[in-house]
């Protein structure tokens, strides 16, 4: 991988949940963790027939350095591409050899 290539800012973020007055939770948003630079592609783009909807889902992959994402835990994860869309983590790879880390990601609606 050229790092010239890393142009994208990926932000990531955590759920965050605040307890009610009842002894409840209630979501109250997301909490940015760590911004780090990456490359992203498109995978897919398809359209899916759910429940009788019609829904799109858009696949990306990222790739960033491993020292940067060791510091971001993904139990729970989303992550931005440049401030756009928030994606759920489906799948990491970790190549050893490159010291790299390919995320997959998809779009969550």
């Amino acid at each position: 991988m050229n790092p010239g290539k890393m142009k994208n800012r990926i932000a990531f973020y955590r759920f965050v949940t605040s307890s009610d007055s009842y002894g409840g939770f209630l979501s109250s948003g997301e909490t940015l963790v760590n911004t780090v630079w990456g490359y992203s592609k498109a995978i897919s783009g398809e359209y899916v027939d759910q429940s009788g909807q019609r829904q799109r889902t858009n696949e990306v992959e990222v790739i960033i350095r491993k020292k940067t994402f060791d510091i971001v835990d993904n139990d729970e994860m989303t992550f931005k591409i440049d401030g756009s869309g928030s994606y759920r983590i489906n799948d990491v790879f970790e190549s050893d050899i490159d010291k790299y880390i390919t995320l997959k990601g998809t779009l969550v609606t």
